[in-house]
């Protein structure tokens, strides 16, 4: 059981580091919507996956 609770965890940080990755890139190379409101919407949604990989709850 603890086995599967390291593995499930484990791939938690992969996918959580994934989304992250993917958000950061399309948040510097976008076409459209370059507005500020844009840009802000694009950090909160990044910060859950920074509290998570600096293990912040």
């Amino acid at each position: 059981m603890v086995f599967f609770e390291n593995v499930i965890h484990i791939l938690y940080f992969v996918m959580a580091g994934l989304v992250g990755f993917s958000m950061c890139k399309s948040l510097f190379r976008r076409k459209k919507n370059k507005g500020f409101v844009f840009d802000a919407m694009y950090a909160y949604c990044l910060i859950p996956f920074l509290l998570r990989v600096l293990y912040i709850k």
